[in-house]
């Protein structure tokens, strides 16, 4: 993502201004998208620590990857 983004939006003549702004945007997007999962994910360990949740967690969440990818296997 991030080679298409600098080979389509960065401009030969104003090459480092334009890298840094795309840079600068992929910031903008990548540190709140990062601190959400890892902030879920903190939250979230604490209650797979039980290990019956951490089961049933598991097994919904290979349910979900299976039926995301059945519309390709189609």
């Amino acid at each position: 993502m991030a080679v298409t983004a600098m080979a389509t939006y960065t401009n030969p003549e104003l090459y480092l201004a334009s890298v840094l702004i795309v840079g600068l945007a992929f910031a903008v997007v990548n540190v709140p998208s990062v601190s959400t999962w890892a902030g879920f994910g903190s939250a979230l360990s604490d209650w797979l620590s039980d290990p019956m949740r951490l089961k049933w967690f598991n097994i919904t969440m290979a349910v979900l990857l299976v039926a995301s990818l059945w519309p390709m296997l189609k």
